[in-house]
């Protein structure tokens, strides 16, 4: 029979393993799984309930980790913030119910299966800064801005996400303008506070980034100044909201506006600028929106009772 303290020691050795080696470089997924090649698919997220974090834990599974990187699956969620109520406390505990220590043995690594981006309420052209720093306190892995217009909205929202780099860092503008408590946000990503600086800054602009800056164009201004805005470093991902288009471009209540010219237009220029555009998809879609080059794709949300985002990732399973 072992002596206590040994046999205490072979069963805590696997989970210093982990501890000393998050293994994949990347803590957001979805970052680890555009460099590696594969698409991303995620649903919005409208519910913020403990039990809906566990569901969506357990939806995926415990995969390995070379399976998290492979296999389709619901890769992040985007926590719908603007028109829903903007609950910080709320979302801090919706946070840490989505960490697993299952997950965690299961991997093998400290890299979430979900990355969680957060859509605020405040639009581009408006203070942003207090919104995105409380919610990567909490550790989002990025946030999600309504109607940005211009590359100067683009670069404040950049900086808003970033802390200051160190002096003479090549990587030092757009200047960071986020105030250092990183207590909770570190504690759930699992790591250091020095690790937490160093892995908190913005992807691509910063290769070891794992935040995500990623915007929404919603009008014809924003359309028109698409090349300018895509230009800023540090954006991460552009989204496209068609509703809003309409209802920005006067034309609400028309069912024959067509408003694909407009996302083609944002998409061309993503695809110039070597950014993600994040697209709609659903079953009929989706090996389509793939094969003309889409990498992110939002392909349902957590309250529908249809299971649309299940038969997207159906189809993509036996593809």
């Amino acid at each position: 029979m072992k002596p206590p303290f040994a046999l205490l020691f072979a069963l805590l050795a696997p989970l210093y393993a982990i501890i000393a080696d998050p293994g994949d470089p990347h803590l957001n997924k979805v970052v680890a799984k555009l460099e590696a090649g594969q698409p991303v698919t995620g649903i919005w997220c409208l519910s913020r309930d403990l039990a809906n974090a566990r569901s969506l834990v357990e939806y995926n599974g415990f995969p390995s980790a070379e399976e998290a990187l492979t296999e389709p699956m619901i890769d992040f969620l985007v926590v719908a913030m603007e028109h829903y109520p903007y609950d910080i406390t709320e979302l801090r505990s919706f946070t840490h119910g989505l960490t697993s220590r299952q997950e965690i043995l299961a991997k093998g690594n400290l890299q979430p299966n979900l990355s969680v981006f957060v859509r605020i309420p405040a639009e581009g052209s408006q203070p942003v800064h207090a919104m995105i720093k409380q919610v990567l306190d909490i550790g989002a892995h990025g946030v999600v801005v309504p109607f940005v217009r211009t590359a100067e909205e683009a670069r404040n929202i950049v900086a808003a996400c970033r802390y200051v780099r160190p002096q003479g860092d090549p990587l030092e503008e757009p200047r960071g303008t986020r105030g250092f408590s990183p207590a909770i946000a570190k504690y759930v990503w699992g790591v250091s506070v020095q690790e937490y600086y160093e892995r908190a800054d913005v992807w691509p602009l910063n290769q070891e980034g794992d935040l995500m800056v990623i915007i929404m164009i919603e009008d014809p201004v924003g359309v028109s100044n698409i090349d300018e805005i895509v230009g800023v470093p540090g954006i991460g991902a552009v989204f496209f909201g068609p509703g809003d288009f309409t209802m920005t471009s006067g034309r609400q209540g028309d069912a024959g506006f067509d408003t694909s010219q407009a996302e083609a237009k944002i998409k061309a220029a993503c695809d110039r600028a070597g950014v993600p555009f994040l697209a709609f998809a659903n079953a009929d879609n989706i090996l389509e929106r793939i094969e003309d080059g889409h990498r992110m794709l939002l392909i349902g949300s957590d309250i529908d009772k249809r299971g649309g985002a299940h038969q997207a990732l159906e189809v993509l399973r036996q593809r």
